[in-house]
């Protein structure tokens, strides 16, 4: 059984949506990861590599989510999931992406979640 590395309400403000509304006024989502990947040995060592270093991970994020507007959820997470799947040791990530929509203001949240392994990133 794979070791696994997460990470929960990891927020960030974006642009995205499909109105001028809400693609021109950042929207605060979360972004919450697990991956699967083998930490046993490192653990035993003491010694942090290969870990998945989770505050490396919320930085590529950041770069990622921010550098653009989207216009989907579901596609934030499958970008999220790409970067997580091609540039950290991963056997598997499932990626949530939660957010506040504008246009139902009695919407707690809605959210969309993926799983995807780095074999489905190569071309």
């Amino acid at each position: 059984m794979a070791d696994r590395v997460a990470g929960h309400g990891m927020a960030y403000d974006v642009c995205v949506g499909f109105g001028d509304v809400e693609r021109s006024t950042p929207q605060e989502i979360l972004v919450d990861f697990d991956a699967r990947t083998r930490w046993r040995q490192v653990a035993v060592a003491e010694n942090s590599s290969p870990t998945v270093d989770y505050a490396a991970v919320y930085q590529r994020l950041q770069t990622l989510l921010t550098s653009r507007s989207w216009r989907l959820i579901e596609s934030i997470a499958e970008s999220v999931a790409e970067v997580i799947c091609t540039e950290f040791a991963v056997d598997q990530v499932t990626v949530r992406v939660t957010k506040r929509p504008f246009d139902m203001p009695r919407c707690l949240s809605v959210s969309v979640e993926c799983s995807r392994t780095p074999a489905d990133f190569i071309s």
